[in-house]
């Protein structure tokens, strides 16, 4: 394999994004100067799904939510075109020198910096195409289409859970694969502007994930009950099931 190929892979419901993603988009272009930028729209993922991944289309189409198809479809791309691929409010902050890597993943979560467990983000990632940790992900949901009872569950049905199982289930398959620590792609808890320069005054910070659509659409009143019945074991009660509009249509 030559190297990751230098394509940024972005996804919207148009060709129009949004003016409060506008800065950070075109910051991701600024830090990878001559790469070749693709924004796919919902109608593009349609297509492609259809004609590249005609096994998956209808368990594609089929998903309650759109954030489950973007998810997926990120996959497909890294198994198809290779790149890289991150969320529209990702925002760049120096360039990453992806070198002869094949495999970058950022922790979301890390042990070595005090959480609980390592969690792989799926907000931003590079890859060569037809890695097999793509092809293992997109066969798991081929074989286990997965259900969600509620929005909680896109994060283990088609999110930043299911890469990280699939990974870990077989990782020195996965060869190849470079993880950075969290601070280089997902500093947490920055409280302000001091924080944040320090951050990126520290030289080991690429980038900021702001998650402003998570934060924007899915903290209201019904999505937190639901996250507290969740978290106390009640499940959610009949009026409380996830719905469509308790995610961004795309993003987390």
């Amino acid at each position: 394999m030559s190297g990751i190929p230098k394509i940024i892979h972005q996804l919207w419901k148009t060709e129009t994004i949004p003016q409060q993603w506008q800065a950070a988009s075109h910051s991701v272009r600024r830090y990878h100067p001559g790469w070749e930028y693709r924004l796919w729209t919902d109608e593009k993922m349609e297509i492609h799904v259809r004609d590249r991944h005609p096994g998956l289309y209808d368990t594609f189409m089929g998903f309650d939510l759109n954030i489950m198809r973007a998810d997926v479809f990120r996959y497909m791309l890294m198994y198809d075109f290779g790149g890289m691929y991150c969320d529209l409010d990702y925002e760049f902050v120096r360039p990453y020198d992806y070198g002869s890597e094949e495999l970058v993943l950022a922790l979301e979560y890390d042990k070595s910096f005090g959480d609980m467990e390592n969690q792989l983000a799926n907000f931003v990632f590079a890859s060569v195409p037809q890695h097999k940790l793509w092809r293992d992900i997109l066969e798991d949901l081929r074989l286990n289409p997965p259900v969600i009872s509620n929005s909680l569950d896109v994060c283990v049905a088609t999110g930043p859970k299911l890469v990280t199982r699939v990974f870990y289930s077989d990782e020195d398959g996965h060869q190849g694969a470079k993880l950075t620590s969290q601070p280089a792609f997902s500093p947490r808890r920055v409280h302000g502007p001091y924080e944040r320069k320090h951050y990126i005054n520290s030289g080991v910070t690429y980038g900021f994930h702001h998650g402003w659509g998570s934060w924007r659409d899915r903290w209201n009143l019904g999505y937190i009950k639901l996250r507290l019945s969740k978290m106390l074991g009640l499940g959610p009660g009949p009026n409380e099931q996830g719905r469509p509009d308790d995610v961004p249509p795309l993003g987390r």
